[in-house]
Parts: C-alpha cells; sequence; structure tokens
C-alpha cells in the first residue's frame, strides 16, 4: 500500500483499538500473538500430537468437549480449497447428459 491508498473500514472503533493495544505493547509479544494465530488455525491439517495442544484451549475458549472427526475436517478442507475440482468430480461420476442439459435449459430459459 501506499500513503495515499484509499481504505474502507467498517470498523473504525475496532481498529482504532487494536491499535492502541499494538501500540502499548511490545514486539515480542506481538510477534508471540502471531506465531500462536497462525499455529492455531494450522494445527488442525497436523497429525494428532500436534491437534492435543489445540484440545484443552478449545475447551476452555469454546467450550467444545470433542474434536470433529477427521473425515469432516479433511472433506471441509477439501471443499474449502480445491470446491470447484471436487464440484467437477461429483458432476461428473453423479450427472448423466439428461440432467446437464435440464441444468442448461433452465438457466437459459
Amino acid at each position: 500500500m501506499n500513503d495515499d491508498d484509499i481504505v474502507s473500514i467498517s470498523e473504525l472503533d475496532f481498529l482504532r483499538n487494536a491499535s492502541s493495544i499494538i501500540e502499548r505493547s511490545s514486539p515480542r509479544i506481538i510477534q508471540n500473538y502471531f506465531v500462536w494465530r497462525f499455529m492455531m488455525n494450522r494445527v488442525t491439517n497436523m497429525p494428532k500430537r500436534y491437534r492435543s495442544v489445540r484440545e484443552p484451549f478449545d475447551r476452555t475458549f469454546r467450550g467444545t468437549s470433542a474434536e470433529r472427526p477427521r473425515s469432516i475436517i479433511c472433506g471441509s478442507f477439501a471443499n474449502s480449497n480445491m470446491g470447484f475440482a471436487v464440484s467437477k468430480v461429483y458432476i461428473k461420476q453423479y450427472f448423466d447428459e439428461n440432467a446437464r442439459n435440464q441444468v442448461v435449459n433452465y438457466f437459459i430459459l
């Protein structure tokens, strides 16, 4: 970004409060926070020994008592990151030419 770029902010109070917290915090605390947020976000894709570190946090912070089934986690990940590819495979397997024509005709008419 440049100094003259225009930015639209819908939550100005949040930004001011966050900026105030950042200004009062040491660089080390900010670095730790970013590493923590990154790891907590990525840990769901890691082996169980790493995911188990997050479980006590989730129990306390979110009130959850069990991890979502791995099949749900992996399916959500694949759908979020490769949704069109997953859709293509599904459509190829379960839709014939007649179903395709019905959809095309529905949206064209």
